[in-house]
């Protein structure tokens, strides 16, 4: 036989559990909407590009000033010139960044090029790092990065880029402020990509639970099936010997003709008694 506490626990158990991935489900499909609303977000990459031809100016001489206002480090200022990566004579660098020297100044005039500033770095991997490919520029040196690297910039520093070509002329080239363009971008999206994988996280906990729950629950419920319930109550049965005398009918019939003779006796007498009355 069957346990119907056993089978009733694991039911509920499995019920439970499956409600749940309703609310999973409700998690999930608020943390998608929430991801797809970052296309809507507002950002231009461009807007941290200075002296960039995008704006219809390019410059020769570029001045920043250098702020990091955690002081937990800075990402670089980069910078950037016209062109692509190609290494057409295969030396591990970027065609456009050969022959040119990096130049920088600060607000005093005093040159800082040497000082562990900034340096060109025309190796051809730049490419995985760049902030847009499609925006016809190359990444070919690095300012005040004291993020990844630990170059020399103090907070409030006023500096002046200059780039030089071999022929020792100035040649027009772009700085990207990287760090103030993370920041911004992480600002737009931050609230909404929080909540978006918080719901997500969410989701798949209360769906790893409900999975378990019901798998619990059926296991449950065909241990009920084989473990059975209570048995069921001894029914004793008791021999009880008959009196062998009301079971003997030529004793009582015996005993009927003995009592007759007594009682018609009794009656006689009784009678003569009345009538000598």
């Amino acid at each position: 036989m069957v346990s119907k506490p056993v089978l009733i626990t694991g039911g509920v158990v499995c019920l439970i559990s499956a409600s749940l991935l309703l609310v999973a489900g409700s998690f999930t499909n608020q943390g998608v909407e929430s991801l797809e609303d970052l296309e809507e977000i507002e950002y231009n990459v461009y807007d941290y590009y200075y002296g960039s031809y995008h704006d219809g100016e390019e410059a020769t001489d570029i001045t920043f000033e250098f702020i990091d206002e955690d002081g937990q480090g800075s990402m670089p200022w980069i910078v950037m010139v016209r062109g692509d990566y190609s290494d057409t004579n295969q030396d591990s660098q970027i065609d456009v960044c050969e022959g040119l020297t990096l130049v920088i100044h600060d607000s005093n005039g005093t040159n800082l090029t040497n000082e562990k500033v900034g340096l060109l770095e025309c190796d051809v991997e730049n490419e995985s790092y760049d902030a847009d490919t499609g925006d016809g520029l190359a990444d070919i040196g690095f300012i005040c990065d004291t993020f990844y690297d630990d170059q020399n910039c103090k907070p409030g520093q006023i500096l002046t880029v200059t780039l030089y070509d071999e022929n020792n002329s100035k040649i027009p080239f772009t700085l990207y402020d990287a760090d103030a363009s993370i920041i911004a971008f992480l600002g737009l999206i931050g609230e909404e990509a929080a909540e978006g994988i918080t719901a997500l996280i969410g989701a798949s906990m209360v769906g790893f639970l409900s999975c378990c729950g019901i798998c619990s629950g059926l296991v449950i419920f065909f241990l009920g099936l084989v473990i059975g319930g209570n048995p069921p109550d001894e029914v004793e049965f008791v021999h009880k010997s008959l009196n062998s005398e009301s079971f003997n009918p030529q004793l009582n019939v015996k005993n009927q003709i003995n009592e007759q003779p007594s009682e018609s006796k009794d009656e006689g007498w009784w009678d003569d008694v009345v009538e000598n009355d």
